[in-house]
């Protein structure tokens, strides 16, 4: 008795390829509509009927909240202040007249050397901020 492999070997070849085809198309089946939302498997739910909304007349009404008044502070006495405008010219003015002593002062401190005319003009620059913060503000 002869075998014939050839054919056997087809045979066991194309059951073979139809096998895998077959569990590759079923898995590629059910795989499909999985995403991340996918609910689980089972009959398709139901739609509910369409229930009206609530009316708003049925919720308790809440009584507004109770505010206080505010407390009265007593008013603080304020030194009377001559009017803005002339207050700024007075600083602007106190303040020019400042640096101008202030220049003078570093210009007589030119003519010197050395620790001396770093004494100078520290001693100028002590005195123009004295005479700037003691200007009207």
């Amino acid at each position: 008795m002869i075998w014939n492999f050839n054919g056997l070997n087809r045979a066991a070849a194309s059951v073979l390829l139809g096998a895998i085809l077959l569990l590759a198309g079923a898995s590629v089946a059910t795989a499909q509509g999985k995403g991340k939302g996918a609910g689980k498997a089972g009959p398709p739910a139901e739609r509910h009927e369409i229930v009206p909304p609530r009316e708003r007349h049925d919720r308790p009404i809440k009584p507004e909240p109770k505010v206080k008044p505010p407390k009265p502070h007593p008013a603080k006495p304020r030194p009377p202040q001559p009017p803005n405008h002339e207050r700024q010219r007075a600083h602007k003015r106190c303040v020019k007249d400042c640096e101008r002593a202030h220049k003078a002062a570093i210009r007589a401190c030119h003519g010197r050397t050395g620790r001396d005319r770093a004494r100078c003009e520290r001693a100028a620059n002590q005195a123009h901020r004295r005479c700037v913060q003691g200007c009207p503000r």
